[in-house]
């Protein structure tokens, strides 16, 4: 069996992903240009470092949210691997979903394959956390409805907000895990509040949606910025970084059958 090429263009971040029998065998991740600068230079060093050429792939789909690049990264994948990929369509794939939502034509590429992963690998009923520049919970009831998402600010857009809203605070280079619950200089203050907010609003979100359904639901966390999280949740809460890649793998999988 070939290897597949998985591309999932964020915001804030990009990622070139190699599967095989819907393992990860290799992955990198950068930050988005929206000017596209840099990205034949990426290509060219991930698939020397992975050894690997055109003849030892099936193909590949890029997912994006970010319209604008899709076509551009397309573009550079044929001309450094000589890889004809597809853009991934979800207006058309969202038709094979479940859903309970007003406009299911609204739900993202990035959510289709949040969907499509979960319940793939643990099923439902499941509350999915994504952690990228939007952090999002997406909640799938005990018939594999998707029921809807809540959206909030991500871990490094609160910090940005909180740096360009207000006129002392700092600029963060990197939201850290902080060393207690609250902080005894700004740096750390401001660390706590983006960080503890994220594992209370997650938390309280998965007991809600059960308290609300009234039955259990598995919960998974995943995304960009979920490792930062690890160890801050019960174990109860299913930690997996890459179920939104496993999920876009799954897609382009089932596109090909």
């Amino acid at each position: 069996m070939k290897y597949s090429l998985i591309v999932d263009i964020g915001n804030s971040k990009t990622e070139f992903a190699i599967f095989k029998k819907e393992e990860l065998i290799q992955k990198i991740r950068f930050t988005t240009n929206k000017f596209g600068v840099e990205y034949s230079k990426k290509f060219r060093e991930f698939f020397k470092n992975a050894g690997l050429t055109a003849d030892d792939f099936d193909g590949g789909m890029i997912f994006s949210v970010v319209p604008e690049l899709s076509r551009l990264i397309q573009i550079v994948i044929k001309g450094e691997l000589g890889l004809e990929v597809e853009i991934f369509n979800s207006k058309k794939y969202v038709k094979k979903l479940k859903t309970d939502v007003d406009n299911p034509e609204e739900i993202g590429q990035d959510l289709i394959a949040d969907i499509v992963g979960a319940l793939h690998y643990y099923g439902a009923p499941i509350v999915v956390s994504d952690l990228g520049t939007v952090t999002k919970n997406i909640v799938i009831d005990k018939d594999g409805v998707f029921q809807g998402v809540s959206f909030f600010p991500g871990i490094t857009l609160s910090a940005k907000i909180l740096y360009e809203k207000t006129s002392l605070l700092p600029e963060l280079e990197d939201v850290e895990k902080p060393a207690f619950y609250y902080g005894k200089n700004t740096i750390d203050a401001m660390n706590s509040g983006i960080f503890y907010c994220h594992v209370a609003a997650i938390r309280r979100f998965g007991e809600r949606t059960e308290e609300e359904f009234g039955y259990k639901s598995k919960q998974v966390v995943t995304g960009g910025f979920s490792n930062i999280l690890t160890g801050f949740f019960k174990n109860d809460v299913i930690m997996d970084p890459n179920l939104v890649l496993k999920g876009m793998y799954l897609i382009y999988q089932e596109e090909h059958k």
